[in-house]
């Protein structure tokens, strides 16, 4: 299992989850993306794109999980923006089943009250800022962590125009189609991060999966919100854990059927 985090989210916030798998038996394998958490480097961070953490840090994070493990069954775990870069990378094609966790599309009218003014906020406030500063500061208004301000600028892009495109500005959602495999695509209802109908409109793309949809119901689980990073948290309800990881054996067990 490989983890495909979200936007400047160091790969530790998925530790917690990634034991709980190891526990049940999976190998895990997480990263950060270039200029993120243990991936930082002064000489390029700058320069790097969300081509680059699409085409270059997943597909290699896939090929290490396959080289040390030579797994019989090889998924992914996308969260946030990994959904969107996972349907551009090269190891769409490698992997044989992916759940998506409150990935979404970024466009404004896909969100509704304070998810909507938040985007339209990152999409004006980030850019101004980046383009003033040449970066983007860390604070509460911003993002905690510090990554790549064309990565940023590139993210902002794709939310203003409603279109995935490359550093040149082709086009590149057609390629979502060519994964073909068991894909479960994951809502948290009190996520406004992730909306119902941002979350669709991203799964939407993967046309030729084999695609399930679940939503997940924080009260079914306890009192708290899980919105959308409290799924990580050391804290989150484990029963919350063990449902996702039938879902991953079930995708598991349709990889196999697909095969035989």
């Amino acid at each position: 299992m490989v983890f495909i985090p979200a936007l400047a989210a160091p790969q530790e916030y998925c530790r917690f989850f990634a034991a709980f798998l190891a526990r049940k038996g999976w190998g895990v394998l997480t990263f950060d993306y270039r200029s993120v958490g243990a991936s930082k480097d002064s000489a390029s961070d700058a320069s790097a794109t969300l081509d680059d953490w699409a085409r270059l840090d997943i597909t290699a994070a896939v090929s290490e999980a396959r080289r040390r493990a030579a797994p019989q069954f090889l998924a992914v775990f996308a969260h946030s923006i990994g959904g969107q870069l996972l349907g551009q990378s090269p190891a769409r094609k490698e992997i044989d089943a992916a759940l998506l966790l409150a990935a979404q599309r970024g466009i404004p009218r896909l969100f509704k009250g304070r998810g909507r003014l938040r985007v339209q906020y990152a999409y004006a406030v980030f850019a101004l800022l980046i383009r003033t500063l040449g970066y983007l500061p860390v604070s509460k208004l911003t993002l905690p962590e510090r990554c790549s301000a064309q990565a940023l600028l590139q993210w902002i892009r794709w939310g203003r125009t409603g279109v995935f495109t490359d550093e040149r500005g082709v086009n590149v959602e057609p390629g979502f189609a060519e994964y073909r495999g068991p894909l479960t695509a994951l809502t948290v209802a009190d996520d406004d991060y992730a909306p119902a109908a941002a979350v669709e409109a991203l799964t939407a793309l993967y046309a030729n999966a084999t695609a399930r949809r679940e939503t997940i119901e924080p009260q079914k689980y306890g009192p708290k919100p899980i919105g959308h990073f409290g799924f990580f948290h050391p804290r989150a309800p484990r029963a919350l854990w063990r449902d996702v990881e039938s879902w991953l054996r079930r995708m598991e067990d349709e990889a196999r059927s697909l095969k035989a």
